[in-house]
C-alpha cells in the first residue's frame, strides 16, 4: 500500500498517502453537485445565518458532502466527510434533539424524478423563511444540474 502511495508511514504510523487523498477530493456523489452546491451553501448560509449543508445518502446514513457553517459548534457534527443518523432519509428527530438542532431539508431532484440528495440548513429552531429559502436551493440546484449535463462539462 505505500508503495502505490494509498498511505504513507512515518515511524510507527499510518496516513492517507497521496494518491488515496487525490482520490477521496475527486469523489462526486452525482456528476457537479458538489461544485454547485459549493456556490450556493456560503449564500445560503449568509442570508439565513444557519448552518448549510449538502446531504447525500450513504450506507443507511447521511454523508455530509459540503458544508458552510456558521457556529463553531456545527464543525464536529457538520463538517464534510461526516456522517449523521438518518430516520427516513432525513436527519434522524432523536440527533437533532440530542444537538439542539432544527434541521430543515428540502430534496434535490433531476428530471427523472431521482433525488440525488438534500440541501439542509441547521439552526436553534426553524421558520417559514429558513423553509423556502433552503426549498429554493434545492430547486435551484436541481435546475443547475439539469443545464449543466445539457450544455455538456
Amino acid at each position: 500500500m505505500t508503495e502505490l502511495e494509498v498511505v504513507n508511514r512515518s515511524e510507527n504510523r499510518y496516513r492517507v498517502g497521496v494518491r488515496a487523498f487525490r482520490l477521496g477530493q475527486s469523489w462526486q456523489p452525482y456528476p457537479r453537485l458538489l461544485e454547485l452546491a459549493c456556490s450556493r451553501l456560503p449564500r445560503l448560509a449568509a442570508a439565513t445565518r444557519a448552518s448549510s449543508v449538502l446531504a447525500v445518502p450513504c450506507d443507511g446514513h447521511i454523508l455530509i458532502a459540503a458544508a458552510s457553517l456558521t457556529r463553531p459548534e456545527h464543525e464536529l457534527l457538520l463538517r464534510p466527510g461526516s456522517t449523521v443518523p438518518q430516520h427516513i432519509g432525513r436527519f434522524s428527530p432523536g440527533w437533532q434533539a440530542a444537538h439542539g438542532l432544527v434541521v430543515t431539508e428540502a430534496p434535490i431532484r433531476v428530471p427523472t424524478g431521482e433525488t440525488v440528495g438534500s440541501i439542509a440548513a441547521a439552526a436553534p429552531r426553524s421558520s417559514a423563511a429558513l423553509t423556502e429559502a433552503v426549498a429554493h436551493t434545492a430547486r435551484a440546484l436541481g435546475a443547475a444540474l439539469v443545464t449543466q449535463s445539457v450544455a455538456g462539462p
